[in-house]
């Protein structure tokens, strides 16, 4: 009894810190959940099955649904521990529609499912392994080697791809259908991380035609998939480019679901296109010089993070474990500008979005914004744009 106890008080630990969901079985029966009710039984007795088959202490399984989900078993003592369903992507409302249908759930379940994972923490895959290890030892007193036990590195695969590729290098040369990408993305990319909207739309009325690798097995697909890799590289050179992390992340999430709801591979083509160039506008508007420390590379991060905030330059000074003379004379020193008038920047770079991407009133944004007043802000707003909020808006409608 002692030994049960012991990894029911480990469960109860484990899920405190780490706030993974573990159901713990004993020759079947629910013993403990964790989070306590918030799922269905049969909504992870679905799962269970899957799960069940193996005949090795430890193992896992993933779902189309992106969900990863391991168990651990003592075959000894007839205990079962299942960890998760966990994801390393937001479960987003169309996937947990997939998930009901596939396993037959009452469609009363969303709600709560929904609820589940916007509480659930994202799981990379190598903390969920060692998770996974963490609790073998508990249960079984073994150490595994989540590399080898996982088959993180698969040679078998590897192989295949090898044999795969050289067949396809092969008949390439005989057929000279060589890939003539690289150069081409090298000066596409290079317009979208320096921000240079001109260029990039001198370069779309002049863009050779690519010889694109097959990646797909319809065309749908294949446009899609060619999508969200360019959506990933144009991510990281904005980035590169100065526009905060958050931002250029978010934006690239909204694009790949936007492309994943179309059925036209030629409309793809022209999303790509206006993806390039919001990314490079918002690169062009976001510059900032390259060379910079980590510092004030962190005090602009800090800054595109909390532009909704009331933040001052003692505060990110703290928040860097800075003087802030120290930080304003460093900041100012890097970027030749000094760090109040960035702040102020990027809470009117933020106006501008909502006036033009959002329903709020203009009370509204310059309240979130923290501005002293709506007629501060509307002052500051038009000093920097030319025109009123109000104009502004009216402008782009």
């Amino acid at each position: 009894m002692a030994g049960k106890r012991k990894i029911e008080d480990f469960l109860n630990l484990l899920y405190n810190a780490a706030y993974i969901p573990v159901h713990y079985f004993r020759k079947d029966e629910l013993i403990m959940a964790f989070p306590a009710n918030e799922l269905p039984v049969d909504f992870i007795s679905a799962y269970k099955g899957l799960l069940t088959e193996s005949n090795e202490n430890v193992s896992f399984r993933s779902t189309e649904d992106f969900l990863f989900l391991g168990i651990i078993q003592n075959f000894n003592t007839g205990e079962t521990i299942i960890v998760g369903p966990v994801s390393n992507v937001t479960i987003t409302s169309d996937i947990i529609d997939h998930m009901i249908k596939e396993y037959s759930l009452p469609v009363e379940y969303k709600l709560g499912i929904e609820e589940f994972y916007r509480k659930t923490p994202l799981f990379s895959n190598s903390q969920f392994f060692n998770i996974l290890a963490l609790i073998n030892r508990e249960l079984n007193g073994e150490t595994i080697d989540i590399i080898s036990k996982f088959n993180v590195f698969d040679q078998g695969k590897e192989k295949a791809i090898g044999r795969k590729h050289t067949r396809e290098l092969v008949d390439i040369k005989e057929n000279e259908r060589f890939h003539n990408t690289y150069l081409f993305e090298k000066e596409y990319y290079g317009y979208i991380q320096r921000g240079d909207v001109e260029g990039l739309k001198a370069f779309f009325k002049n863009a050779p035609r690519m010889t694109e690798g097959k990646v797909a097995g319809d065309s749908l697909r294949q446009a899609k998939n060619i999508f969200i890799s360019s959506i990933a590289i144009i991510t990281r050179k904005a980035v590169e480019g100065g526009l905060d992390v958050e931002t250029a992340y978010l934006l690239s999430d909204s694009y790949i679901q936007e492309v994943e709801k179309m059925t036209d591979s030629a409309a793809i083509t022209f999303l790509n296109a206006t993806a390039a160039m919001d990314f490079t506008k918002r690169v062009s508007e976001a510059k900032i010089p390259s060379g910079m420390s980590i510092d004030i590379y962190r005090a602009i991060e800090y800054i595109s993070n909390h532009v909704n905030q009331d933040i001052s330059v003692e505060e990110i000074a703290d928040h860097l474990g800075m003087e802030r003379s120290t930080l304003s004379k460093k900041f100012k020193r890097e970027l030749g500008f000094n760090i109040s008038s960035f702040i102020m920047r990027k809470k009117l770079e933020e106006a501008r979005s909502l006036l033009h991407y959002s329903d709020r009133s203009i009370s509204e944004i310059s309240e979130y914004l923290c501005f002293s007043s709506q007629s501060y802000f509307q002052n500051v707003f038009k000093k920097k744009y030319g025109m009123t909020p109000k104009e502004y808006r009216k402008s782009i409608s």
